[in-house]
């Protein structure tokens, strides 16, 4: 009877959901071309990347009826043949049930026995109470990877020892046993990894503290993610509360990593590197990554919290990275490089040469390959035609070679980012992916990359200029749209 009594209330929720949801207009100026954005309201962490009957799914937190503020958090969803182009699917989980009334925060998806399971945190709010909230690990499953079922006897771990924030699991299986990472904070003031294990994806038990805050790394890990990379082992997480070192932790949260070795027979992790930041640009938060046939692919939600862009007043906040493909190189520094965008590249804007000035891009969008001498100093500004002074309508990146240092400026409040940076070799190479609203930068091979949100009004132009032209060349190519157009179509009534 209590089964029938929870399946006709979250019936019923789903309902009221559903009426509730209202179609919300967005507009084409900013949202990306390329780049997986939410079809309409809010978008923030990456969740439940994984690889289900060859078709990559991804899943994202989720405000279906704002894209003002996260709210009551869902997970969104959206899948691709090549994690290029993609194809948006109908809001996979609701905060239906009392476990997860307040919130369905993020987590990860296992896939075994042609089943997909989804761990998630459920969040449950205490208003005027100290804890305001309790957080718990919940699963749902699905057998089609469309349709999803929460575990009747959620949540699976209830975390009553380490309340109040405890969340983001990240599940994987290694020789039939079943693992499970999990930030966690320490009474508000330092953060942790924990390791929890299980023999069947239900019961888990937890089973070591893979690294934890010395006071330096913050008060929370968020998002951890743990996997083996050319021979270590990766703790990638989202740190909050680092303070700010120079040019380095300069965003209100940071991501980054810890490499180290791991035995799977004491389930201990020995760092053998400080912590590193993955990314260098304003917008890179809350990893997550595949094992592809052995192919390490990451996504981050390229935004950052407290960032209020303009974008939210056209009717979609937040997008993903393009996904790229991680290695570790002989400093055991990840090197990042992005899916390949050959399959929607249109014939080159501007083939190799001397650099070029004001080139005009085709519906906001390009990826710039330049090539100079080592010793070149390099300007590439990537600007709103007819530029005013109105904040993040522009971009001006630099390589300074006297002091080895990439400097990413895109005007306005807190517009500069910078870190050190020499090109190995001969020359320097750069590969720049340009859409409506966003930057990447990758220097070199991926050693070095920037990711940042700029948002120009009508056309966008591009200029470079390197000190020393010879053996210099620029090619700028548009991309075509890979990601469904945005409309104020009744696409609510789907979700």
């Amino acid at each position: 009877m209590a089964g029938t009594i929870n399946k006709l209330i979250a019936l019923l929720a789903l309902s009221y959901y559903q009426r509730q949801c209202q179609c919300i207009e967005v507009k084409d100026e900013y949202y990306p071309r390329y780049h997986l954005a939410p079809p309409y309201g809010w978008m923030n962490d990456p969740n439940g990347f994984s690889k289900f009957r060859n078709e990559y799914h991804l899943f994202y937190q989720h405000n279906p009826y704002s894209s003002q503020q996260p709210g009551n958090v869902h997970w969104g969803h959206a899948k691709s043949k090549d994690l290029v182009h993609w194809e948006h699917l109908p809001i996979a989980l609701f905060p239906d049930q009392w476990y997860d009334k307040n919130g369905v925060f993020s987590g990860s998806a296992l896939v075994d026995n042609d089943t997909m399971y989804l761990y998630y945190t459920s969040n449950l709010d205490h208003p005027g109470q100290t804890p305001d909230h309790e957080q718990h690990q919940a699963l749902a499953t699905s057998t089609d990877g469309l349709n999803f079922k929460k575990y009747e006897q959620n949540p699976v771990i209830a975390g009553a020892d380490l309340q109040p924030n405890i969340r983001d699991p990240k599940v994987w299986e290694h020789n039939n046993k079943f693992y499970m990472v999990l930030g966690h904070s320490i009474n508000g003031t330092d953060g942790e990894a924990l390791l929890f294990t299980s023999d069947d994806k239900i019961q888990w038990t937890q089973a070591s503290t893979l690294l934890q805050s010395n006071g330096s790394l913050g008060f929370m890990f968020e998002c951890p993610d743990f996997f083996e990379l050319n021979g270590k082992f990766v703790l990638l997480f989202s740190p909050q509360g680092i303070k700010a070192e120079g040019d380095k932790y300069n965003n209100l949260y940071q991501t980054g990593y810890v490499v180290g070795d791991f035995d799977y027979a004491t389930n201990e992790f020995t760092p053998l590197t400080e912590f590193k930041e993955l990314d260098h640009g304003h917008d890179f938060y809350a990893t997550q990554t595949i094992d592809d046939h052995g192919k390490r692919i990451m996504v981050a939600w390229m935004d950052m919290w407290d960032n209020v862009y303009p974008e939210r007043a056209d009717g979609f906040a937040g997008l993903m990275t393009v996904p790229r493909v991680l290695t570790l190189d002989g400093h055991l520094n990840i090197v990042q490089k992005p899916i390949r965008q050959h399959a929607h590249r249109h014939h080159a804007l501007h083939q190799p040469g001397p650099p070029h000035a004001a080139l005009e891009l085709p519906d906001k969008t390009a990826e710039i390959s330049i090539r100079a001498q080592k010793d070149s100093a390099v300007d590439v500004v990537i600007s709103q035609k007819d530029a005013t002074d109105e904040d993040y309508t522009s971009v001006r990146i630099h390589y300074e070679p006297v002091n080895g240092t990439v400097t990413l400026d895109r005007r306005g409040a807190d517009s500069v980012r910078r870190t050190q940076w020499r090109p190995e070799g001969r020359y320097l190479t750069w590969k720049i992916l340009v859409d409506a609203s966003s930057i990447e930068l990758f220097c070199g091979s991926g050693e070095v990359t920037f990711s940042s949100r700029f948002f120009p009004r009508g056309k966008v132009t591009v200029s470079t200029e390197t000190s020393i032209r010879r053996h210099s060349s620029v090619r700028i190519s548009p991309v075509q749209r890979t990601v469904p157009e945005p409309n104020s179509q009744q696409q609510c009534s789907a979700y």
